[in-house]
């Protein structure tokens, strides 16, 4: 679980970057590569305070500016290096997720928003380990097999529920939409839940190609 924080003292200004098809979940993993001059100014922006970036789908443009998903998710700079030709390694932690009270003013052309956080304020204490994954785990095997994907699942076995969790959206070919329905699901039954619908919605359409190809 995420170590104890206190919402009031979450940061009410909060850095975002808009990434579609990246997500990343409370306590799960995101390493990112950053290198436009705005998201490195981002980045160099939140190092010396909360270090805190707010990852959000964008959906559409509308004027030329990406309109946003309701829903992102607040991730910590746990590390991060600088390379040779001035591009960021970062590596993120997801702490809490937020729903998009109203955007602010730009910053060295990036973009900021007043986050809500009480709607996912129970995600500061999530705990996957007490949940059945069993059915998740036997729809990965299906998935990776049919993906012809080589896994060893003696290891998978090692790693805890909440890493698994946390890497399906990652590493999983869902659309930003059904991502977007992962990210917003309340509990942590209910992620599980989405994740094993997805992945068995996948198998059905991959079941209808083959009708397809064989008719």
């Amino acid at each position: 679980m995420t170590d104890k924080i206190d919402i009031k003292k979450l940061t009410q200004v909060l850095p975002i970057f808009p990434l579609p098809g990246a997500i990343v979940l409370p306590n799960g993993n995101l390493p990112l590569n950053i290198f436009e001059p705005r998201y490195i100014s981002m980045v160099e922006s939140v190092l010396g305070s909360h270090r805190m970036i707010g990852m959000i789908q964008p959906f559409q443009k509308k004027n030329d500016k990406e309109n946003l998903y309701p829903v992102g998710c607040a991730a910590k700079i746990t590390s991060f290096s600088e390379t040779s030709d001035n591009r960021y390694l970062i590596e993120l932690k997801g702490v809490i997720r937020f729903k998009i009270i109203k955007e602010l003013e730009a910053t060295k052309g990036f973009r900021n928003i007043q986050p809500d956080w009480i709607p996912f304020n129970k995600d500061l204490y999530l705990d996957f380990e007490k949940i059945n994954i069993l059915n998740l785990l036997d729809q990965l095997k299906i998935y990776f097999n049919n993906n012809n994907i080589s896994v060893d699942f003696s290891e998978i076995s090692k790693i805890s529920n909440e890493q698994i969790i946390a890497a399906v959206p990652q590493i999983c070919s869902f659309t930003p939409v059904e991502k977007q329905a992962i990210l917003e699901a309340k509990s942590e039954q209910e992620i599980l839940e989405v994740l094993i619908s997805l992945l068995k919605m996948n198998l059905s359409g991959d079941n209808e190609k083959n009708d397809k190809t064989i008719n």
